[in-house]
C-alpha cells in the first residue's frame, strides 16, 4: 500500500478585519477563527474543517462548504445567499433554524443527510423546536426520496435504481405512505388524531349500514362511546366493540410513543 502525507495547512487564532472575496480556504483548518459582521463572496470551504470558530452576523454569498466541517462554533445571526452544503457535517455548532429553510440542497437524498446531521447538531446544543422541525423535514425527505427511486422517470434514478432495486424502493414507499398517513411516521400527534376520528367516523356509517336499527346519529354516538370503553344503548355488537377497543390501544400507544420521543429529546 502506497502512502503520501496528507497534512491541512492550520490557521490559528485570527481575526477577520475585513471583508473576504474569491479566497481559496480548500482543504484549510480554521481554528479560532474569529469574524463579525464581515462578508465572504466566491470563498472556498471545500472539505475545511471548522473548530471553535466564532462566525457572528456575517454574510456568505455564493460560498462552498462542500465536505466542509464545521465543530465547536458559533454561525448565529448568519446569512447565506447561493451557497453549497453538500456532504458538510455540524457537530455543537450553534446557527439559527431559519438554515433548514434556506440552505438545503436541492438533491433530496443529499438534503436529508444534511438535515439528519443538523437535527443530531440542534440536539448537541439544546435546540430543541429546532430539532422536531429537522425530524419532520427529514421525514418528509425520505418519502420524497423513495417515491423518487421508485416512480421518477429522470435518468438519475433508472440508471441508479433498476428492476428488483425499483421494486424493493416501492415497496419502502408503501410502507412509509402508510405509516405516514397513520402518524406521520412518528412526527404528526394531528395525525393520530385525525386517524382516530376517521376511524370513528367511518365505523359509525358502516354500523348505521350493517344495522338498520342504528340510525346514522346514533351509530355515530355509539361509535365515539364505545371507542373510549363506554357502555352504549343500544349495546353494540360484541365484534365491533373489540375492534375498536383495540384501535383505542393502538392510536392511544402511538400518541404516546410521539409525546414520550418529544419528550426525550428534551
Amino acid at each position: 500500500m502506497e502512502l503520501v502525507d496528507h497534512s491541512k495547512p492550520v490557521i490559528e487564532d485570527k481575526e477577520i478585519v475585513s471583508d473576504v472575496r474569491d479566497e481559496d480556504l480548500t482543504q484549510k483548518v480554521l481554528r479560532r477563527v474569529y469574524a463579525v459582521g464581515k462578508t465572504f463572496v466566491g470563498v472556498k470551504f471545500k472539505q475545511a474543517e471548522f473548530s471553535q470558530c466564532y462566525f457572528r452576523n456575517c454574510r456568505f454569498i455564493r460560498c462552498d462548504f462542500t465536505g466542509a466541517n464545521i465543530s465547536k462554533s458559533n454561525f448565529r445571526g448568519s446569512q447565506y445567499e447561493e451557497c453549497k452544503f453538500h456532504y458538510s457535517t455540524w457537530e455543537h455548532t450553534y446557527l439559527d433554524e431559519e438554515f433548514l429553510d434556506r440552505c438545503l440542497p436541492s438533491e433530496e437524498n443529499l438534503a436529508r443527510d444534511l438535515v439528519r446531521t443538523l437535527r443530531v447538531n440542534f440536539g448537541h446544543v439544546g435546540n430543541y423546536p429546532a430539532v422536531n422541525k429537522a425530524a419532520s423535514i427529514e421525514v418528509a425527505l425520505t418519502g420524497q426520496h423513495l417515491f423518487n427511486a421508485a416512480y421518477s422517470k429522470q435518468s438519475y434514478y433508472r440508471s441508479k435504481y433498476k428492476s428488483w432495486n425499483r421494486l424493493y424502493h416501492a415497496v419502502r414507499h408503501l410502507q412509509w405512505k402508510a405509516l405516514d398517513l397513520l402518524w406521520g411516521n412518528g412526527e404528526s400527534i394531528f395525525r393520530v388524531l385525525g386517524c382516530g376520528i376517521f376511524l370513528v367516523v367511518v365505523w359509525g356509517a358502516y354500523l348505521a349500514w350493517q344495522y338498520p336499527q342504528f340510525s346514522w346519529p346514533e351509530s355515530l354516538r355509539v361509535s365515539v362511546q364505545a371507542f373510549w370503553g363506554v357502555s352504549t344503548t343500544p349495546p353494540v355488537p360484541d365484534g365491533h366493540l373489540a375492534a375498536l377497543t383495540a384501535l383505542r390501544f393502538l392510536l392511544v400507544g402511538l400518541f404516546m410513543a410521539i409525546l414520550i420521543k418529544r419528550l426525550a429529546r428534551r
